[in-house]
């Protein structure tokens, strides 16, 4: 009989990796991740980790002699030792984005927290506790300005999007090649060096940038304080991407009219924390990406994944060495 692969959750459990479980059926034991317990002190029988957040350090590949695969369903690996475990010989691979229509999703969501917060949707649902009718006031998004930072296939989808809405669309991109800002209908398009431009002209603004040594602490006090107090920052890449402290005391004392958040600096984010409780924040438990559609999508990819190198086949969409450019999703 043969042996059974032990496949080790790295974080706590999440619908994507309990339909993984599922797809990979008797011949794999999935193991939950032990919250009480360092990682490092749980993978000596793991042959597959499956990671998300959690860093997968040195200490982590050593301490799982086993160990045949990093296995991401996902596309971003930030906090993998992609080195080590490439010098270790352990293949590492994730999900990516071209199998999915990640790109469109997470344009959706971004456009999903952009309406609530031009809508005022917590105040309005404080109205409608209160039996009040007709307020709050509202936005429309036609005429104004939306900025996207980070022009992947996550921004030129959103580009669409917001166009649909009436909205001039301004985009600021590592490298800028001709004819780019045509081709996308962009009303302006720079590169990166340009962003204190784009924020103080932007009325709404989208974080779509990979979290890495360039990008960490990219939207910090300063540059909120370039943003219009009528503007609203929206984030789906990183926690890390803005100064969590100079977003809070902007948002405190008014100087910005609100954040949609999507992803946070510590996940899950601590239900006590003092954005969550702020009328002009909306956010979401990092569920851009999680539509049904591609949830099941990545859940086979990566679960075959995990097949081909139990039966000896190299792994699919390895990722040979870390990314340290400013990546845009």
């Amino acid at each position: 009989m043969a042996e059974q692969w032990h496949v080790k959750k790295t974080g706590p459990g999440l619908a994507i990796e309990e339909m993984i479980a599922r797809l990979l059926g008797s011949e794999f034991v999935v193991e939950e991740f032990d919250p009480a317990r360092s990682l490092a002190q749980q993978v000596d029988h793991a042959h597959v980790l499956l990671v998300r957040s959690m860093p997968v350090t040195r200490e982590v590949i050593d301490g799982a002699p086993r160990l045949r695969l990093i296995q991401r369903p996902g596309v971003h690996l930030e906090g993998v030792d992609i080195e080590y475990a490439a010098a270790k010989k352990i293949p590492v691979c994730n999900v990516p984005a071209s199998l999915t229509h990640g790109g469109n999703d997470v344009a959706e969501h971004v456009m999903f927290l952009a309406l609530a917060l031009a809508k005022r949707y917590r105040e309005a649902l404080g109205s409608l506790g209160a039996r009040r009718i007709g307020t709050p006031s509202t936005h429309v998004l036609r005429g104004k300005v939306f900025g996207i930072v980070g022009l992947g296939r996550t921004g030129s989808a959103l580009v669409q999007m917001a166009r649909g809405f009436g909205m001039r669309v301004w985009a600021v991109k590592r490298t800028v090649s001709e004819g780019m800002r045509e081709a996308l209908g962009l009303e302006w398009l720079e590169t990166a060096r340009h962003l204190p431009e784009l924020l103080r002209e932007s009325d709404f603004v989208s974080l779509l940038v990979t979290l890495n040594k360039e990008t960490q602490g990219l939207i910090g006090a300063a540059e909120i304080a370039l943003l219009k107090p009528s503007a609203f920052l929206i984030n789906v890449a990183r926690g890390g991407v803005i100064d969590r402290d100079a977003l809070t005391a902007a948002l405190r004392e008014q100087r910005l009219a609100g954040a949609g958040l999507d992803v946070f600096w510590d996940e899950p984010i601590d239900p006590h924390d003092p954005l969550l409780a702020m009328p002009n924040v909306i956010a979401t438990p990092h569920v851009a990406n999680m539509t049904v559609e591609t949830i099941e999508t990545i859940a086979r990819a990566a679960a075959d994944n995990i097949r081909r190198v139990r039966a000896g086949l190299p792994p699919m969409h390895q990722v040979l060495r870390p990314s340290h450019a400013a990546d845009e999703s």
